[in-house]
């Protein structure tokens, strides 16, 4: 298992599931911003944030804007 704050698990072109770390929300909406290595046609199978589970289910092109909103949620909370 892939350790680190933001963990996403996916599913591959093969159906196998991949997982992907991110040090701090800020990386990877860094990475979710520009050209991604991830084609924006895979499953999203789970997130963490902090090892807790996020309620986002579809596909990785989908993901950039919910993370967006969950990082101002983030940011307005503190």
């Amino acid at each position: 298992m892939t350790n680190g704050p933001v963990v996403l698990t996916y599913l591959d072109a093969y159906q196998k599931e991949r997982q992907v770390s991110y040090d701090n929300i800020d990386h990877c909406l860094l990475a979710f911003s520009g050209c991604v290595t991830i084609p924006d046609s895979y499953q999203v199978v789970s997130v963490t944030y902090k090892g807790h589970p996020l309620p986002f289910t579809g596909k990785i092109g989908d993901f950039y804007r919910y993370l967006i909103q969950f990082d101002l949620s983030l940011r307005n909370s503190n």
